[in-house]
């Protein structure tokens, strides 16, 4: 597992209020104190709370932030070394770290050369439900619609020689009238359209970013753009989420603001200085959640003293369900100084409308679009013609076509979790208000094996060690609900059949050092 080693070691360490609020209360039920902390901490590493490589406050700071005596944080630490987990050197503190010989499941056969494109191979059966690809398909009235005009509008490209290396100039003039519309003052000029986000993603990674430059990611990310990053050579700074499933002893649940967890990702940015970060504020893949307005805000302003460029994905921004209320303005919306460049903002059609309508855009100054412009047309001197009319159609009069995507989303969202609590009573689940899919926290960390033996009984599905770079979050898994809403309560239903076995496999295979 040699792409272990590329995980940042970032030099920052947490606060022990920050640590606080990533660990939730303590349980008298486990036990001693140093025992109950040393398991929480634990718990908080492999669930994804806390990324390998933390820094760990120190024992004297930590005793006086949980207003335990030093001698139990101590004998926490302690516990912690000795079963593989921490590493604590003199001068430099303790950081976080996976045991010897516990390289986790998850990542078996999942890095950027051994996989299949979306992470696992296909399963050669009819009878599949494949759940490990979040897309839905296209409003076909809409689409048809705009297939038959952009037809006819290609006439009028006919006569060029159809190269627009920035892309078509009447989508790049729509696409800058939306930023617009949603609060970014934006001109053509500031947008270049793209193969879709993941294009306009692995442009901005490789002009914006050289080998072995760190970029922070969320953990749990999208795992192609974690892909990306380790292919590229870049060295991945890993931020953990707390996921609205997550629930403490008492019955709390992570607020909003403290998802992204500014006391987390602050440290990173200062001392990890990366050159990039790439975060999805809007119906979070895979979580589902939304960054609130304050927290973009200081984001953008911790970004901009640490010289990291933000890219953020807005590729779910357009999906929301019916009813749920107005997004927080975009991150762009935040960057005003100096004319806006520390965001570059992604979007694409292809997670709102179809994914077979491969068309993105990033929008950024005017000078980082010209060098993106640049890098492009390296590799691909330009889009389609008649994709970009198509797209352009589209998202010219897009009002009807999202509404038939958007109560797609919210009827399958809904059967997902009807289908949890009449099957897997037990399992807990993020209830977002738009997005994809749900973040699933499982009773133990068995997704990695229910994932393998889930196409036995007709699903696929992918499980949390997929989308960080450490292989945690063993008791977590994706289920998307772009599928019909029957389609999916089956899915679970077959899920329900198997999830024992998996448990079983899990519980069979614990090392000794869990035990």
């Amino acid at each position: 597992m040699q792409d272990l080693d590329l995980i940042a070691r970032p030099s920052s360490r947490l606060s022990a209020v920050a640590l606080a609020r990533r660990l939730g209360p303590a349980d008298a039920d486990r036990g001693p104190t140093y025992r109950d902390l040393a398991d929480r901490i634990r718990a908080a590493l492999l669930d994804g709370r806390l990324a390998v490589g933390t820094g760990l406050p120190s024992e004297r700071e930590l005793a006086g932030g949980l207003a335990l005596s030093r001698t139990t944080v101590g004998a926490a630490y302690a516990l912690l070394r000795d079963q593989g987990w921490l590493d604590s050197r003199r001068g430099s503190g303790s950081r976080l770290r996976l045991p010897d010989g516990a390289a986790p499941p998850g990542l078996a056969g999942v890095g950027a050369a051994g996989a299949a494109i979306f992470g696992y191979p296909a399963v050669g059966s009819d009878d599949i439900i494949d759940l490990t690809v979040a897309s839905l398909p296209p409003p076909a009235d809409a689409l048809r619609a705009a297939v038959v005009a952009a037809t006819e509008d290609l006439m009028t490209h006919a006569a060029t020689d159809g190269y627009h290396p920035y892309g078509l100039p009447e989508l790049r003039e729509v696409i800058a009238d939306r930023f617009t519309a949603a609060g970014v003052p934006t001109t053509v000029e500031q947008v270049l359209v793209t193969s879709g986000a993941q294009h306009a993603f692995t442009l901005g990674l490789g002009e914006f970013s050289a080998a072995g430059d760190r970029v922070l990611l969320e953990c749990p990310t999208y795992p192609i753009a974690l892909d990306a990053v380790r292919h590229h050579r870049r060295v991945p700074v890993p931020v953990g989420l707390a996921a609205s499933c997550d629930v403490a002893p008492d019955g709390s649940t992570p607020t909003a603001e403290q998802t992204w967890d500014l006391g987390v990702i602050g440290p990173a940015l200062r001392h990890s200085t990366p050159r990039l970060a790439y975060l999805i504020p809007d119906f979070h893949n895979p979580t589902g959640a939304v960054m609130p307005w304050s927290t973009r805000e200081a984001l953008v302003a911790a970004a901009r003293s640490a010289g990291t460029l933000l890219m953020v994905d807005e590729s779910f921004r357009d999906i929301s369900f019916p009813g749920s209320g107005p997004l927080p303005p975009p991150v762009a919306a935040a960057d005003t100084r100096r004319g806006g460049e520390i965001v570059l903002t992604l979007g694409s059609v292809s997670k709102p409308l179809w994914g077979g309508l491969r068309t993105g855009w990033v929008r950024g100054t005017p000078a980082q679009i010209r060098r993106l412009a640049a890098a492009r047309a390296l590799g691909d001197m330009a889009g389609p013609v008649l994709d970009q009319l198509v797209a352009t159609r589209l998202l010219q009069e897009p009002q009807g076509a999202l509404d038939v995507q958007r109560a797609r989303v919210a009827a399958g969202a809904q059967a997902v979790q009807s289908a949890l609590a009449r099957y897997l009573p037990t399992w807990r689940w993020t209830t977002p208000a738009g997005g994809t899919s749900l973040w699933v926290r499982l009773p133990e960390a068995s997704a990695t094996e229910l994932a393998a033996v889930a196409p036995a009984a007709g699903v696929r599905v992918v499980a949390g060690p997929r989308f960080g770079p450490d292989g945690t979050m063993g008791e977590h898994l994706r289920l998307p609900f772009t599928a019909s809403p029957d389609v999916l309560t089956e899915a679970v239903r077959r899920l329900s059949g198997v999830a024992e076995q998996a448990a079983e496999r899990a519980r069979s295979s614990i090392p000794g050092w869990l035990a």
